[in-house]
């Protein structure tokens, strides 16, 4: 009995001695503190968030670029713009230039044919309260005043067309020019003859010379 006594008493001082703290080991405390220290806190400098690399402006100018469709597209939305997105700085004075002054006649003509419209209207309405006032329009007859007033309607048709036509060509010119710079025009051209080696009817071989001829950078 007491040498079971003394084996329980060993027993019980042996897992003891096995349950004490490892020396290596890393307190709770310190992998959160050191978690803590890892983590990335929040961004307080208040720096812009980066753009993305897929980004839609980043995409038109780099995915097949000069792309006629997009340059076509871009004109069509903004006069202009084809050409800008083409890098043809200098084009853009001339597009502006063509639309602004056909714009600005379109605008005058409209103005002048609304007042012989008007003062015509006045005219052949019988009413003499509803005369012509102003100046070259008081001085006019009903004739003069139907045959300005289509001359004028005209004027306005005309500038119509053109401002039609110089948009049209605006976005035309984007294109054309999107599309040739993707072909190789460069000055590297050769002009070779080397042997070359064919079959005959017979099976026998001929010998002879061709001409080779390289467009561009092989």
């Amino acid at each position: 009995m007491r040498n079971l006594i003394v084996l329980l008493i060993f027993f019980c001082a042996s897992c003891g001695w096995a349950q004490q703290p490892d020396s290596l080991a890393i307190p709770l405390d310190t992998l959160a503190s050191g978690a803590d220290t890892l983590a990335p806190g929040p961004d307080t400098t208040g720096a812009p968030a980066t753009v993305k690399k897929n980004g839609f402006v980043r995409r038109i100018f780099t995915k097949d670029y000069p792309n006629p469709k997009t340059a076509v597209f871009l004109s069509l939305a903004l006069p202009g713009a084809g050409q800008a997105y083409n890098k043809r700085w200098w084009k853009l004075p001339i597009v502006y230039g063509v639309l602004g002054g056909i714009t600005y006649f379109e605008i005058d003509n409209i103005r002048e044919y609304k007042r012989l419209r008007d003062n015509y209207k006045w005219v052949v309405d019988g009413d003499p309260n509803t005369n012509p006032t102003e100046s070259p329009y008081d001085q006019l007859d009903a004739t003069s005043l139907k045959q300005y007033r289509d001359q004028w309607r005209r004027y306005v048709e005309q500038t119509s067309l053109f401002l039609g036509l110089a948009y049209i060509l605006t976005a035309t010119e984007a294109f054309v020019d999107a599309h040739l710079r993707r072909f190789d025009v460069s000055d590297d051209l050769s002009f070779r003859v080397q042997p070359k080696l064919q079959a005959s009817p017979t099976g026998q071989p001929v010998f002879g010379l061709g001409l080779a001829l390289q467009f561009g950078k092989p």
